[in-house]
This record gives C-alpha cells, sequence and structure tokens, in this order.
C-alpha cells in the first residue's frame, strides 16, 4: 500500500494473541463495565469514632468531560475518545470497518514510551482500535517523528494545522488496515487507512460528550481515490480551558 514519502513506517506484524481486558494498564477508559466510582468512607465496626474528612475540591482536571462518541453518520454512537485520568493519557479509538488484523494486547508504540495501542471487541462484538497517548505528548506534540499529511497528501481533516508528527503501524500483514497516529501541539489525530472504504464517502460529522452537549472532535470518512486507499479519521483539537486543565494537573503531578 503506497504511502506519503514522509510518512515514518513502524511496521510490525504481531502474531495473534489472546485479548486482554480493555480496563488493563493505560486502557481503563475503554472498559464497557459501569465502574462504581463512589469509595467506600470505612467502617470501623465500632472501635471507636473516626475523625470527619473535608471533602477535596475537584480540580479542573478532575471536572473535565472528556467521553465523547460518533455523532450521527454509519458510526453514530461509535466510542471515540476519553481521558484516562489515573494513567495522565488520552484515549483515542476507531471502529474497524473490515479486513483482516490482528488481535492484539496492548502493545508499546516504537519512539513514543508510554504509548500503547490494541485492537479489541467492543461489547456489540465491533472490531476496534484504540491508542493510549500520554498527555505530554497531546500537549507539546512529538517533534522528533517526520511530518505528513494524510497518505494520499490532503490535508488532516478538522485539524487546526495541516502538517504534524505522524507514525503509522499495520494491523495485519495483508495491510487491510493501517493506523496513523498525527501528534500536533494541542491536538491529536487517528487515521485507519482501509481497503474497505469505497470512493465518494467523504464526510465528516462530530464527536460529542454522551449528553450531546459539546463537541469534542470530529469524525471524517475519506474517500476511497484511484490510487490511495480511503479510511475514517478521528481528530482532537484541544481548547484553551482543556489545555490549561491539563497542564495544570501534569504540572503538579510531575512534582
Amino acid at each position: 500500500m503506497s504511502l506519503a514519502k514522509s510518512v515514518q513506517i513502524l511496521a510490525t506484524f504481531l502474531a495473534i494473541s489472546t485479548l486482554v481486558a480493555c480496563s488493563n494498564g493505560g486502557f481503563s477508559a475503554l472498559s464497557t463495565a459501569v465502574e462504581n466510582a463512589s469509595q467506600s468512607t470505612g467502617d470501623n465496626n465500632g472501635q471507636g469514632s473516626t475523625t470527619p474528612t473535608t471533602p477535596t475540591t475537584p480540580s479542573a482536571y478532575d471536572k473535565l468531560d472528556m467521553e465523547g462518541y460518533v455523532s450521527g453518520g454509519a458510526y453514530d454512537g461509535n466510542f471515540s475518545v476519553n481521558l484516562d485520568k489515573p494513567n495522565n493519557a488520552l484515549i483515542i479509538n476507531l471502529p474497524i470497518p473490515s479486513g483482516s488484523f490482528n488481535s492484539l494486547s496492548s502493545v508499546s508504540i516504537p519512539n513514543l514510551p508510554g504509548a500503547l495501542i490494541k485492537t479489541y471487541y467492543d461489547s456489540n462484538n465491533r472490531p476496534q482500535v484504540a491508542a493510549s497517548i500520554p498527555l505530554s505528548y497531546v500537549l507539546h506534540g512529538v517533534s522528533t517523528l517526520p511530518s505528513a499529511s494524510l497518505p494520499n497528501g490532503n490535508a488532516l481533516p478538522s485539524m487546526p494545522v495541516s502538517q504534524a508528527s505522524t507514525l503509522a503501524f499495520s494491523l495485519s500483514n495483508g495491510a487491510d488496515n493501517t493506523v496513523h497516529l498525527y501528534l500536533t501541539p494541542n491536538a491529536v489525530g487517528i487515521y485507519l487507512e482501509n481497503s474497505y472504504i469505497p470512493q465518494y464517502m467523504g464526510v465528516t460529522t462530530s464527536i460529542r460528550n454522551k449528553v450531546q452537549t459539546k463537541i469534542l472532535g470530529y469524525f471524517t470518512i475519506v474517500s476511497k481515490t484511484d490510487n490511495y486507499s480511503g479510511g475514517l479519521f478521528a481528530a482532537f483539537p484541544l481548547s484553551n480551558d482543556v489545555v490549561q486543565a491539563i497542564a495544570d494537573h501534569l504540572s503538579g503531578a510531575s512534582h
């Protein structure tokens, strides 16, 4: 499959392995099980009184609502993004329309320490690919990687700049699906190049939070052309308030 000359292909053909639970490691935000967020205040079983504690005021980071789903179109309701707050990572996700791919455990991404990628089946048995990106890369980009546009040479849909640092991974030795990550300061994009996307399918829709009150990003179906496969692209440009909340949190976490 042809890629833009400036794209660095870091293709690793991985053997099929047993899927790990979606809640493992940096992928806790992918779990379909409803977690009980409330923690017990404890029970001393009658062994004396406990000292009341003052509730901690949630930080701006704690309050961030980043759980997003495709809104409208053929992939309406598909999970797309979430903030993995305990692990200081952004989870970005795309459906896999068709084609062969290896079922992976969480796999480290070369040249991006702490970043992970995996494929899995969601609760409706639909194949998905997700990446966990440390928030430091989300805020600052990665200057050590080459720059590129889409494999067909077009600008990145709905991204704040037309060029971004990028790397790519093949999900199968048949090259039906290739994942490209795009990292630029305050924005992340993920593109699944897929040989099954037909021509004349280009459309963009929003990615919104659960209650449909906030746009978190944009989902684009990239049409196939004579020379290039089509694909699915999700872009997540971060607003100034989100950037500030993450920066303040990381600054505090680093001390």
